[in-house]
Formats: C-alpha cells, structure tokens, sequence
C-alpha cells in the first residue's frame, strides 16, 4: 500500500479557491481526494479554480459560505451531510485580519478576526466530527505570528496562538478516536497578504535575508506537507505544529 495515497478520500479546504488554500486544494485534487472548497466573496477566484480543476479531471467544487455567522458554518457541514455523508479531511485555511497597531484595535475587530480564525474552526470540527471515521485527519493553517510578535499583526497572531492551542487540545482528546489534528505553520508566502502591507517590499527582502533557504517558501510546498498529513505516512504525527519557512526559525545567522 501507498503511504501517502488519499484517493478517494473527501476533503473540506476553508479558504480553498485563492493563494495558499487554493494551493493546497488544487494538490489535493490532484492526488485523487474529491475536494470541497469553501470560500466566502470572490465568485471570480473560485470559477476560475474551479475551472482549473475541471481542466484537469479532478474531484473539486467551490461552496460559497460566510463562517462569520452560524448559518455559513452549517451550510458546509449540510454540505458535507448531504454529498455522502464522509469527511476524511479538514483543513482550516480561511483567515482574516486587521492590520493594525494593537491600540488602534477595537473589541470588534478582534471578535471578527477570532471568530473567523478561531471560532469558525472550533464549530465546524466538533459538528463535522460525527462524519468522520477513524483514521481521518484535522489540519490547520497558522503563521508565524503564533509564536512571535510581528507589526501590525496583533489580532492575528494571538488568534493563530489561539487555533495552535486549540489544536493541540483536540488532538488529545480525539486521537483515541482515530482523528488526528496537526498544524502547518508556513513563513511569508507570496500571496494577496502582502497587498495590505505597505512596507511588503521590506518584509519581503529580510524574510528572505533571515531564510537559510535565500528564497520565500512557495505555496506548493506547503500544500505537499498538507498532503503528508492528511495521508497514512503521518500516523504517528499528532498534535504538532509543523514549520515550513526555509529555516528561519532555527537560523541563529544565515550563513
């Protein structure tokens, strides 16, 4: 048997039609899952991935769902009821932000930015877990704001701490059930991100200064540890954050 075979198996990827979701679904397509891609505003990302998918023969629909309120989430979870009744994987990749210094923050903001990052994830796991059978994995999407203070992304990074937290606590308690959690935590990505930064160009260059790597880590790198997790090679992975960012972390100085 293929250790890293996910024939077959059904997919939910949040987030799943634009940048690192649509990687990371396109992949997973790719290697035989019949893939459900939600998304909540942009029609155009998801025709235009669903297109590609279709193009290439895969397994793959877009859902359109707002996972800031209740009815959002229980439409992908009818969903999921209604095409079979079976999840094998979960993949948390939705994620919103307000870029912001801390005291420029407001209640609000942050209630948006955990509800989406962080509540959305919880709802969806605990009403989605009945349909998936032993051996099924949970993986989610965080960044390395979890760990680490970076400007302007207060209500993000606490959130991502947040979800790892999360994470590591289901993973204890559902693990005797055959559901495994992990997290991917990727460095700076190339992706529609950048665009709401002002000084990308300069957080571009030093993430590729401090990289052991000399590059950025690409999206289909990251959508392929994504594919080791959801696939039997990883059993004995559980409750992990898995880093993929070139080696920043562990670079003390880059040689």
């Amino acid at each position: 048997m293929n250790p890293f075979d996910i024939h077959d198996k059904v997919a939910l990827v949040t987030g799943g039609t634009r940048g690192l979701g649509r990687a990371i679904s396109l992949h997973l397509a790719g290697q035989g899952a019949r893939v459900l891609a939600g998304y909540f505003q942009n029609d155009q990302a998801a025709e235009t991935s669903r297109e590609e998918a279709a193009s290439r023969g895969y397994s793959y629909e877009v859902i359109k769902a707002n996972l800031m309120i209740p009815t959002g989430i229980q439409a992908l979870v009818d969903h999921v009821a209604s095409h079979g009744g079976r999840l094998d994987l979960l993949v948390h990749n939705a994620a919103t932000g307000v870029h912001k210094p801390l005291q420029a923050l407001s209640q609000r903001h942050l209630s948006v930015v955990w509800q989406v990052n962080v509540g959305a994830f919880f709802e969806l796991a605990t009403k989605l877990r009945p349909l998936m059978p032993s051996g099924s994995r949970i993986i989610a999407i965080s960044s390395e704001g979890a760990r680490k203070g970076v400007l302007d992304y207060g209500s993000v990074g606490s959130s991502k701490a947040a979800l790892e937290a999360l994470c590591r606590q289901m993973a204890v308690e559902w693990a005797p059930g055959g559901i495994s959690v992990n997290v991917v935590a990727p460095g700076l990505l190339e992706t529609d991100t950048l665009k709401v930064w002002q000084d990308a160009e300069s957080r571009v260059r030093q993430e590729v200064e401090a990289t052991p790597l000399n590059r950025l880590v690409r999206l289909e790198e990251v959508a392929r540890v994504v594919h080791f997790l959801a696939s039997p090679a990883s059993e004995g992975i559980v409750g992990q954050t898995l880093l993929v960012d070139g080696g920043k972390s562990i670079a003390a100085f880059k040689p």
